[in-house]
């Protein structure tokens, strides 16, 4: 397959996710398989070893396992080492929306993500269907695990939409949770979810005419980014995909056009066993979705930015601020 666009596939890595992330970087190089011109694609990787918010008990050997990635997998290499200044996947995903004027699609990666074998594929299918129906603005997902609400049903994989959520507010329903394939607590593999998208032979797309998305494996086209469609500053912990969702709809109105790939499936792997390890007095024996929760750090700068949200359009209420400086 001969690529008529150009890519930028970019992911921000906090130190402690370093033994998940090279799940992510496989189906990236699953993808671009059968890819002819594979410098059409631009894949980034941020590696934020900054020691701002927390730190690491073997800093020396994360760099290490960074070389060996460099050699087996074909990517750029970003570093932030600032350990005065935080920075954040917000912080990153702004800087990699600003690249769309050397690409025709900006990808939001994300470590605990796995994008389907036939992304490109289907990308360049679409971007022909897209320019001949003059469609130039838009965001592209593929298909979910069973979600929290029914909002997100829309998105959801057509194999998922009809089973049980499980939340992890009791041992049953976390041990439900933890071992449901549809379950987004659930850990899959590659190989599940090649299986799973290998039983589609015709594509379903359907359009949607209002955003609806989360970050992980996030397709915008460069169009509509170059209406100035932004995470916005006031935003710099979690709340990066809602914010642009919000800019999304602010710079697009009546015209927001979403292309959702109902039945290829791409996968979030929120509670990822390998996603928070080497960090320094953290009880290892903690389930992953509880680790991080339970951090002060965490919770204040999350609570600032997400109190933010409600705050970014048509208000001259004034932005919560935290202090940055440790």
């Amino acid at each position: 397959m001969k690529l008529n666009n150009k890519y930028i596939i970019g992911c921000h890595v906090m130190f402690y996710e370093i033994d998940m992330v090279e799940e992510y970087l496989n189906s990236l190089k699953l993808a671009m398989e059968n890819v002819e011109n594979k410098e059409s694609i631009k894949v980034e990787m941020m590696w934020n070893m900054s020691q701002y918010f927390e730190e690491s008990t073997a800093l020396q050997s994360i760099y290490a396992k960074i070389e060996k990635l460099e050699k087996k997998y074909n990517f750029v290499s970003l570093f932030y080492e600032d350990d005065n200044k935080p920075y954040t996947m917000a912080d990153y995903r702004r800087e990699l929306n600003n690249q769309c004027n050397e690409c025709d699609y900006v990808i939001w990666g994300e470590s605990d993500c796995l994008m389907p074998r036939q992304m490109f594929g289907v990308l360049e299918q679409l971007k022909e269907y897209a320019n001949q129906q003059g469609i130039h603005r838009y965001i592209t997902t593929f298909g979910i695990r069973k979600m929290w609400d029914e909002s997100w049903r829309v998105l959801e994989h057509p194999e998922f939409t009809n089973k049980p959520y499980y939340d992890m507010d009791t041992e049953e329903d976390k041990r439900k949770a933890e071992s449901s394939p549809w379950s987004i607590r659930y850990t899959m593999s590659q190989e599940e979810m090649d299986e799973v998208n290998s039983k589609t032979e015709d594509l379903d797309v359907q359009i949607i005419e209002y955003p609806k998305f989360d970050g992980s494996g996030l397709i915008i086209s460069s169009d509509l980014l170059r209406t100035g469609a932004n995470i916005p500053p006031a935003v710099y912990m979690n709340g990066d995909d809602s914010s642009f969702l919000d800019s999304c709809r602010l710079h697009m109105g009546e015209q927001y056009k979403q292309f959702v790939i109902k039945n290829i499936l791409k996968v979030h792997n929120r509670n990822h066993p390998n996603k928070r390890h080497y960090v320094k007095g953290e009880d290892q024996s903690k389930n992953t979705h509880f680790k991080r929760a339970t951090k002060n750090w965490y919770k204040e700068f999350n609570n600032v930015s997400k109190g933010n949200l409600s705050k970014l359009y048509y208000s001259q209420e004034p932005f919560n601020k935290k202090d940055f400086k440790k």
